[in-house]
């Protein structure tokens, strides 16, 4: 296994505890019923094909914010290393 292989499941493993961590809490839980109650109001006040465009936009979004979130976490890990490098520490 190369290093960029390795940093990539590292990375990975990282984000996944990050996760699931954060979907363990009282904010997530929040979120997550409030999301629950959208979807709930919007099935009773469209029709069939408006539910269909609606489900594909959320989803597409919802795949946006998850990648948007994997790459900052990321894009912290790299800095705190820099970080590290700078101050001597690695």
């Amino acid at each position: 296994m190369n290093f960029s292989k390795e940093w990539e499941t590292f990375t990975q493993n990282l984000v996944a505890r990050a996760i699931g961590g954060y979907r363990n809490s009282e904010e997530y839980t929040y979120y997550h019923h409030r999301a629950k109650d959208i979807d709930e109001l919007l099935s009773n006040s469209l029709c069939e094909d408006e539910k269909e465009l609606v489900d594909e936009i959320l989803f597409e979004l919802n795949a946006a914010a998850d990648r948007e979130t994997e790459v900052v976490y990321r894009q912290g890990l790299r800095d705190g290393v820099l970080i590290l490098k700078s101050l001597g520490a690695i």
